[in-house]
């Protein structure tokens, strides 16, 4: 997450209370993992005050596990104007996926809806992780335990928003298969004021009985028209329809596999292609990529060329919102990782192992055709 500048708006806090406990679903329940034990803490205060100016009401929950360097965490149900300490934590680190699970599960319990929404809220590092915690050493969700705390509370989202930076790519969207069915994230860093929660939640709350797609493409529309009217660039926004992720996997493999096959035929080809690719964090943009290789009249390979309008096809059918400011160009809502630069940092042994363990590589074998381009390289 980037940092700007603001007006802080403290939130309110209420008196400790008994938990409470819905005995009729609302519509929707929004959960905020709000890891603010960090350099960030103040925008963390500030996002909770604009919960705050909307609240929750019969229809929607939105609760919060709020944890800040000042002090400890609190779980905290948001109302107009304040927040109830439901449950006091104590502290907590943010970064063990123990406490991702116990804040889901006790937001379910506690309450329970017909639609669900996980909002990741702090810094993000793409495929390094995201949530770090400064009281508890640094430490942080890596991509492997953000599934672990997810799979373990076993419950399926409507929605998981990433408000953190970096996040848009086929590997993190993988790490929610089976436990969302939409994903909204950024490519570039997401600047510290976030998403405009309150006109999110008014809008939640004054149609409440949306779904999951519809609520998906609401939520990053009211972040396009934000940073639109304030006029700030390096900004973008899309949404990921997670019943396309087996698809977009099977026409990676394939895109990978034709190009290991005529890899010592094209790699300079290759190579020009993707230095004309963005690539924020290392995380080149997928459709971009296959797009160079489309047009790069040095590659003369029908099935690689009809592996990459494979891969264009796929990336349009899954990403169904996306969004950038007029500075950003290359950036079509998705990336994957496929660094050039420090290479033997980036692709060494441990960042290798920890790769071909994620779902991604496991379904797209990716980390192969990585092997065959820096061994050529």
């Amino acid at each position: 997450m980037g940092l700007v500048a603001v007006m802080m708006l403290l939130p309110a806090l209420a008196l400790s209370a008994s938990v409470r406990a819905e005995t009729e679903p609302a519509e929707w329940t929004v959960m905020f993992y709000m890891d603010g034990d960090n350099n960030v803490e103040s925008y963390a205060l500030r996002d909770l005050a604009e919960l705050e100016a909307s609240g929750s009401n019969v229809d929607v929950n939105i609760v919060v596990l709020l944890d800040t360097l000042e002090g400890p965490a609190d779980l905290l149900y948001v109302e107009k104007g304040a927040s109830t300490v439901v449950e006091p934590w104590g502290e907590v680190n943010m970064g063990d996926p123990t406490t991702l699970t116990e804040f889901i599960s006790t937001s379910e319990a506690l309450y329970p809806a017909t639609n669900y929404a996980l909002v990741m809220w702090d810094h993000g590092g793409g495929i390094a992780g995201l949530c770090w915690d400064d009281t508890s050493g640094g430490d942080r969700l890596t991509l492997a335990e953000f599934r672990t705390g997810i799979v373990n509370a076993g419950l399926v989202f409507d929605v998981t928003v990433f408000n953190a930076c970096v996040m848009a790519t086929a590997e993190v969207a993988n790490q929610v298969v089976g436990y969302s069915d939409y994903v909204i994230f950024s490519q570039e860093n997401m600047y510290a004021l976030g998403f405009p929660y309150t006109d999110v939640a008014d809008a939640l709350k004054a149609s409440p009985t949306m779904d999951g797609a519809t609520m998906s493409v609401m939520m990053a529309h009211e972040y396009t028209d934000y940073y639109i009217s304030i006029g700030y660039s390096d900004v973008t926004i899309s949404v990921y329809n997670m019943a396309d992720v087996g698809n977009i996997s099977r026409v990676v493999k394939e895109f990978g596999s034709a190009q290991i096959a005529t890899m010592g035929t094209f790699y300079k080809a290759y190579k020009s292609c993707r230095q004309a690719t963005p690539a924020p964090n290392n995380q080149a943009d997928l459709v971009t990529y296959a797009q160079n290789i489309i047009a790069n009249a040095d590659i003369t390979d029908a099935a690689v060329k009809y592996a990459a309008q494979s891969v264009v096809a796929a990336v349009d059918a899954a990403i169904i919102y996306e969004w950038h400011s007029e500075d950003v160009t290359g950036e079509n809502g998705l990336g994957i990782w496929f660094p050039t630069k420090s290479v033997k940092y980036y692709w060494g042994a441990s960042y290798e192992a920890m790769y071909r363990a994620l779902p991604f590589d496991v379904a797209s074998n990716w980390a192969d055709f990585l092997d065959s381009y820096y061994a050529k390289g």
